[in-house]
């Protein structure tokens, strides 16, 4: 590939490192465009060493296949799946791949490629992405929610990021069922645990297990053998399996309960939606509207936009470049 003409210090490796997929990329901060990128999937089972490996030799890749080096980079930034310390300068844990308990990660990728970097969770990158460059572009206010593997969030007030201590916009984890299944984090009832890809997933199987012979979900899962996902769990509700559609229809309704919840507290101009599990946007989003419809008390309604993210996935890589310019 010819070298990028690089006249002003614009560009900066962005790393996402999620619980399904890690993906590398090279963002020019001025227009939001990725250069070039790479995407890996997570080796879950093998621990933080292997998926730490996979991204740095991605952001190499990604480096040489735009002809730079690490001299043409001003910086990393680094958007991580879970929580971390208030100075964001520690992962605390992973709730889906091991052994990154207190790790030192930006320090770690700084030694790597020489250069500064900067990291956050990957609610509150996606939500940096999304209002600097996406559908809430001059929002003063605003939640963005990612529904991905797992659920989470990150809120925009007054135009910066807010994080509290450190663990703000853990929509993931509101309770929103007391008696609901258990959840990754340790507790009962959470959206995660009924609206997340892995809870989805977890459903569908259990679903499949019961089916009857003959039913969609039954003849999807044995085509599968067995593996049945969420995206499948989907394609079983769109064609009227009946277990798909009251387990999709549970979940997003949830979904649309903590929404509601979220816009009661912190009335915001927009809540714009992201991550995978919106390629199923069609059915989503009437199941969230139905829920605000029923759920938002009388004075929010129709004050607040709920929109669909506009940049495809990419909002967590482009917010977590945004990080190195002090966000």
């Amino acid at each position: 590939m010819e070298k990028i003409k690089n006249t002003q210090p614009n560009y900066v490796l962005a790393f996402d490192f999620g619980g399904t997929k890690l993906a590398a990329a090279l963002v020019d901060l001025t227009s939001g465009e990725i250069a070039a990128s790479e995407t890996q999937a997570t080796p879950a089972n093998r621990g933080a060493e292997a998926s730490l490996k996979v991204m740095l030799q991605a952001g190499a890749d990604v480096l040489e296949k735009a002809g730079f080096t690490n001299k043409d980079i001003s910086g990393v930034g680094i958007s991580f799946g879970g929580p971390m310390s208030h100075d964001r300068r520690h992962v605390l844990r992973s709730l889906h791949v091991s052994d990154w308990d207190d790790f030192p990660l930006p320090d770690y990728v700084s030694k790597t490629f020489n250069v500064p970097a900067f990291m956050d969770n990957d609610g509150n990158a996606a939500a940096l992405g999304e209002w600097y460059y996406g559908a809430g572009r001059g929002m003063t206010d605003m939640l963005y929610v990612q529904v991905s593997t797992g659920v989470g969030a990150g809120l925009i007030l007054d135009r910066r990021v807010f994080r509290g201590q450190g663990l703000a916009a853990e929509f993931g984890h509101l309770t929103v069922t007391a008696d609901g299944p258990m959840c990754a984090c340790g507790k009962r009832g959470c959206v995660e645990s009924l609206a997340a890809g892995w809870a989805m997933a977890r459903s569908g199987k259990e679903a499949y297990a019961k089916a009857p012979a003959g039913s969609v979900l039954k003849t999807l899962g044995d085509q599968a053998a067995g593996a049945v996902d969420a995206k499948m769990l989907i394609e079983a509700d769109r064609k009227g399996d009946a277990q798909a559609v009251e387990i999709v229809k549970s979940g997003f309704t949830y979904l649309g309960i903590s929404v509601a919840n979220a816009i009661a507290l912190i009335d915001p101009q927009m809540v714009v939606i992201g991550g995978g599990l919106t390629r199923s946007w069609d059915v989503m989003n009437p199941l969230v509207q139905a829920a605000l419809a029923e759920y938002l008390p009388p004075m929010f309604r129709n004050r607040t936009r709920v929109e669909h993210s506009q940049l495809h996935g990419t909002e967590t890589l482009l917010g977590a470049a945004l990080l190195t310019q002090g966000y």
